[in-house]
């Protein structure tokens, strides 16, 4: 059986016995793959220092079994643990969302290298500010988009005529989008926005990773905007997420 190579982020694990836990990784080269570690449980003295940490971005060796979705952990090399996330209670807990996220949405063995990289990059970008609110609200934006769930914000789902700047709207999780003045008469679910929060939200879609360090939007509308995050999100898994309740908004 071969041994396989990736690099990958701990997103989650299970206890198995004294010594072993089922580690879930997003990897590079596989996607979501879940992987028995025997004897890297930190509770085990001997071999305490294999311990696989939660949001660390490591180099994966694994043995991939044909007939079941648990695979072997043979070797695990760290790269990054992002420590400022460790001393920082505000950035973990955003880490530790977008951790959540990712698990959500991806199923596992189906790869997308693009997502790989919006993850690995917003968990450095979340370490390295004092505020990561704008880079959380750019992953779940840009995760959205990738995985083919991203709403319509510029124009009305109903009668698709552009939103202006200066009329109410509502946004719609059922719908997939924002419904203009006229259209949301016919509907009794979603939720207000302004118009502006809208614009910004799209424009967020399309900016460069790189430059994030550039934007900057002022408090009320990233409120608002992570308001209808939740609002769709939880729509679309049909849940509240855990993380939500050590985020405020």
């Amino acid at each position: 059986m071969p041994v396989l190579k990736t690099e990958a982020i701990a997103l989650g694990r299970t206890d198995y016995s004294d010594s072993s836990q089922i580690i879930t990784f997003y990897t590079h080269g596989y996607g979501k793959i879940r992987a028995l570690a025997k004897g890297f449980k930190r509770s085990s003295g001997k071999h305490s220092s294999r311990a696989i940490d939660l949001l660390s971005y490591y180099q994966i060796f694994f043995m991939r079994k044909e007939h079941t979705s648990l695979h072997t952990l043979t070797e695990a090399v760290l790269l990054n643990n992002y420590p400022a996330l460790r001393s920082d209670l505000d950035r973990y807990y955003r880490a530790s969302y977008i951790a959540e996220l990712i698990n959500e949405f991806t199923m596992e063995n189906d790869p997308s290298e693009q997502l790989f990289d919006i993850l690995t990059d917003t968990l450095a970008g979340i370490s390295m500010d004092q505020d990561g609110t704008v880079r959380s609200l750019v992953f779940e934006i840009k995760l959205l988009k990738i995985l083919g769930y991203l709403p319509e914000w510029g124009r009305c789902v109903q009668c698709k005529s552009r939103i202006q700047q200066t009329t109410g709207a509502r946004f719609s999780a059922k719908e997939g989008g924002v419904l203009c003045k006229k259209c949301q008469t016919k509907f009794t679910h979603g939720i207000p926005v302004t118009p502006g929060a809208m614009l910004i939200a799209g424009r967020l879609a399309e900016v460069n990773f790189q430059r994030l360090d550039r934007v900057r939007l002022q408090p009320s509308i990233c409120v608002e905007i992570e308001k209808m995050l939740r609002y769709y999100i939880a729509s679309l898994l049909n849940k509240e997420l855990n993380s939500w309740k050590y985020i405020k908004v």
